[in-house]
C-alpha cells in the first residue's frame, strides 16, 4: 500500500521553521533551497535523529522525507579564536 504522503505535501522543518515540501526524497543541495533565503556552504546541513546520533547531509545525499522530519543547520567551519570574528 502507498502512502498517503507519497505524492502529497510533507511538512517538514529547517533551524525549527516550519516549510512544505511535495517530493519524497530530496537531496541535501535540494533542501538547502527550501527556506527563502537559501541555505549558503558556510552552514552544514544535519537531519535530526530522536535518541540518536544526528546526520550530517551532504549536497548529493538523497535523503527519504517524512511528515514531521527535522533538520538544522551549523557553522561548517568552527574557529573561535579566528582573527576578525570577535563579537
Amino acid at each position: 500500500m502507498a502512502s498517503e504522503h507519497e505524492h502529497g505535501q510533507f511538512q517538514i522543518q529547517i533551524d525549527r521553521v516550519h516549510y512544505t515540501v511535495t517530493q519524497s526524497t530530496m537531496t541535501g543541495a535540494e533542501l538547502r533551497q527550501v527556506p527563502p533565503t537559501p541555505i549558503g556552504p558556510d552552514r552544514d546541513l544535519f537531519k535530526v535523529v530522536p535518541g540518536g546520533t544526528d546526520v550530517k547531509i551532504g549536497d548529493a545525499d538523497p535523503v527519504e522525507i517524512r511528515n514531521g522530519e527535522r533538520f538544522f543547520t551549523a557553522p561548517a567551519v568552527i574557529n573561535p579564536g579566528a582573527p576578525g570574528k570577535s563579537k
